[in-house]
């Protein structure tokens, strides 16, 4: 009798081992179908991702470039979703691969219609950092052609030349004088002003219309003190001023002879013209 009841013990207890078996194993299969059925019901956006390195300043190709589905959730604020959308924009720094391309990354065309303002990438500049003991940081109104243009941007290394009035005495003395005069200038910051478009009010008043696209207005440049003199002095004397870019790890110093009246005739063997009265 008491092994037959043990006997009815060791069924049920394998009876339930089993039912405990398979609700188990059953509310494991729902579980993994109802995440299978999560992860193909969340959303998914195609972006454009960067293939192989964009460099600042470069045209962007569609060689360049590819798209991807990306869940909606890891898609960063400003991406570029078509390929169209991208390609022929021009870099404003370098994108590497892997990276999810955005709008503010690219500016359409460096032209001197101006830029628009979402195209302007703005950033804090640590002027402490950036200036330390040697430097000081100088405004620079933007009268050259590069930086009218819209091509220098922050981080950029340039070059200034000007050129100044000279009186002499003698034949083929005096005249105009070019220097290459400063070397390895970096610009901090480009300080952009609406494109002037006037409309006159019902009160005759010209209003810039606020959708106006930005142009390059002043260029914060970091100089040594005697340099920022120099030009300063070029800027009060109202001198023909021109920035030129160079590489960005170029540090090279340039031993560049300054360029006059008696220069060119040297050159280029012609009799220098006598002195204005």
């Amino acid at each position: 009798m008491k092994r037959r009841r043990g006997i009815l013990w060791l069924l049920a207890g394998l009876v339930l081992a089993l039912l405990a078996a398979g609700i188990s194993y059953f509310a494991f299969q729902q579980a993994v179908a109802e995440r299978a059925s999560a992860v193909e019901e969340e959303p998914s956006q195609t972006v454009v991702v960067v293939k192989q390195l964009i460099n600042e300043r470069a045209v962007v190709r569609l060689a360049d470039i590819s798209t991807e589905e990306r869940l909606v959730e890891e898609v960063p604020s400003g991406a570029i979703f078509k390929t169209d959308d991208a390609v022929g924009h021009i870099a404003t720094r370098p994108i590497q691969p892997g990276q999810v391309l955005l709008t503010q990354y690219l500016i359409e065309s460096f032209s001197p219609t101006g830029i628009e303002p979402s195209d302007i990438v703005t950033e804090t500049v640590n002027f402490n950092e950036a200036l330390g003991e040697d430097l000081v940081a100088l405004a620079f109104p933007v009268t050259d052609r590069l930086s009218q243009e819209g091509i220098l941007l922050p981080g950029d290394h340039v070059d200034l030349l000007f050129s100044t009035d000279v009186v002499g005495q003698q034949e083929g003395a005096g005249g105009k004088v070019s220097i290459y005069a400063i070397q390895d200038i970096e610009i901090l910051q480009v300080i952009y002003q609406p494109l002037p478009v006037e409309e006159t009010d019902e009160q005759g008043t010209d209003e810039v219309a606020s959708e106006s696209p930005l142009v390059p207005k002043t260029l914060i440049l970091a100089m040594e003190p005697q340099d920022a003199v120099v030009l300063k002095y070029a800027i009060d004397t109202e001198s023909p001023l021109d920035l030129v870019l160079r590489a960005g790890d170029n540090e090279r110093f340039f031993d560049v002879d300054s360029v006059h009246i008696n220069t060119i005739s040297e050159r280029y063997r012609f009799t220098a013209p006598r002195p204005l009265p």
